[in-house]
């Protein structure tokens, strides 16, 4: 009846490879948190990053629509009309095409060419 009791024992060797095998998993662990967090952060930046491209796009639309209103040429007749602007309409006949001699004449009747 007396036998002898089985105890584990762990030994020095398992208790180092234990505390090593420990401090690896903690250091992943961190180093997932750590690239998580940086992973969130620059989905922030992006987010916001877009969210001002967005409201610039709205104010270029919106300042496009202004340009395009003022540039109008009815609304541009009548803002000169209210002013009483000095300047008048050239009928379509008086205005002559001018080429130097040291260029070359436009084609047609084109003043400008992309």
């Amino acid at each position: 009846m007396n036998r002898k009791k089985r105890t584990s024992q762990i030994g020095l060797p398992t208790l180092i490879l234990l505390f090593v095998a420990l401090a690896i998993v903690t250091t992943g662990g961190i180093g997932y948190v750590v690239m998580k967090n940086k992973q969130v952060t620059a989905r922030r930046e992006i987010s916001r990053a877009q969210e001002r491209m967005e409201e610039h796009k709205v104010s270029i639309t919106l300042h496009e629509t202004d340009i395009g209103a003022a540039l109008d040429f009815y609304n541009l007749r009548e803002q000169l009309r209210d002013l009483q602007s000095p300047l008048v309409e050239i009928p379509p006949g008086v205005v002559e095409v001018y080429a130097s001699s040291e260029q070359e004449a436009p084609p047609g009747e084109a003043v400008a060419q992309r």
